[in-house]
């Protein structure tokens, strides 16, 4: 089971674009009429050129004067088609990318939004700040049965009546015995990353601590005996 969300599962398929020669007011009555503040730059193989943004529009606004201060300004100031106006490289995320990926880009660039593209860099759709947290809106009851089900019996083999879960406005508590002390961060790291989990405080015992005990070569294997015959 993988519980990692993927961008595809919470982009927005349609999105708008416009071409590098669509022009200036083509542009404005687009972003008006879809209601957005953006919209990627692709060619006609469908792949991001950039990105153009009413902060590109209005930097064409900008007074003349501040162009010999500021000379990255002049293509934008003078800049009279989408190709001409927009942001480039464009910031982009792959569809099957993890959500936090999408976020740590969104935080580093300081953008609200990422074109997503598929593996050959075409776009796809378009993820917002509001998606990410799309899955935060999962209820308590919803998010105990996936860790029941998902975690304990599917991912772990475990009996899940055998360990009490509890989910208060997102935060797990999980409390219990399991089989040996190794199991523990699994199953904490694996609730951890199901949409809507806010934390997980673990309260959990071991009938065995393995800790300390040697870890086996997997039985088939032959990695060791290969490696000793190369020696």
């Amino acid at each position: 089971m993988n519980n990692r969300r993927r961008v595809r599962t919470v982009m927005r398929p349609n999105v708008l674009t416009v071409k590098p020669e669509t022009p200036f007011k083509a542009i404005a009555v687009l972003f008006a009429s879809w209601g957005v503040s953006g919209a990627p730059v692709v060619d006609e193989e469908g792949r991001v050129l950039g990105v153009v943004s009413q902060k590109d529009l209005l930097a064409r606004e900008s007074e003349h004067s501040l162009l010999k201060f500021r000379p990255k300004l002049r293509r934008k100031v003078q800049g009279t088609s989408a190709g001409e106006l927009m942001s480039r490289p464009a910031v982009t995320v792959e569809q099957d990318a993890g959500v936090t990926e999408a976020a740590r880009l969104m935080e580093d660039h300081r953008v609200r939004r990422l074109p997503v593209v598929d593996d050959e860099a075409r776009l796809v759709g378009i993820v917002g700040r509001s998606d990410l947290l799309r899955g935060f809106l999962r209820t308590d009851t919803e998010l105990k049965e996936e860790v029941r089900t998902g975690v304990l019996l599917r991912s772990m083999s475990l009996d899940p009546t055998t360990v009490s879960v509890v989910v208060h406005n997102g935060v797990v508590t999980i409390s219990g015995e399991v089989e040996r002390t190794s199991m523990i961060p699994v199953i904490v790291a694996l609730i951890r990353r199901l949409d809507g989990v806010v934390d997980v405080r673990e309260r959990l015992t071991a009938a065995l601590d393995d800790k300390h005990l040697p870890i086996e070569e997997p039985v088939g294997t032959g990695v060791l005996d290969s490696l000793k015959r190369r020696a």
